[in-house]
């Protein structure tokens, strides 16, 4: 797959919960790397969803008390290769943050990354 980031992106590790737009059934993901414009996520699915979807993410950022909202356009999806089934990788493409939620995610992404080195470790299980 080509790499069109126009920005670094930090590999992270955040529990959160996702949900198609319109719909009120909230299912467990993680973000796997974050950056200025979207974001790496880890979803567990049974039903299909399509590109260009609208997904709803609650982000549990650690140290914050309430989750961080974010709405983004699903730009791609792929298997993850040797996880369990109903495993999926994506790309998601930021619509709507708060500001200030941006940038505590966006500082949490970097401290952590930092931490663990500064090393990209989000593409060892792609297909």
């Amino acid at each position: 797959m080509e790499d069109r980031r126009k920005f670094i992106r930090f590999s992270v590790r955040i529990e959160a919960r996702y949900s198609e737009e319109n719909q009120d059934k909230w299912n467990p993901c993680s973000i796997i790397n974050i950056s200025r414009e979207g974001m790496g996520v880890v979803v567990y699915l049974k039903e299909e969803i399509h590109l260009g979807s609208i997904l709803n993410l609650m982000i549990d950022v650690p140290g914050k008390k309430e989750p961080v909202f974010v709405s983004g356009t699903l730009n791609w999806i792929e298997a993850l290769e040797g996880d369990p089934e109903f495993s999926y990788k994506s790309g998601i493409q930021i619509i709507t943050i708060d500001s200030e939620d941006k940038w505590i995610l966006l500082d949490y992404s970097y401290e952590a990354w930092k931490e663990s080195g500064g090393e990209d470790k989000t593409y060892d299980t792609v297909k």
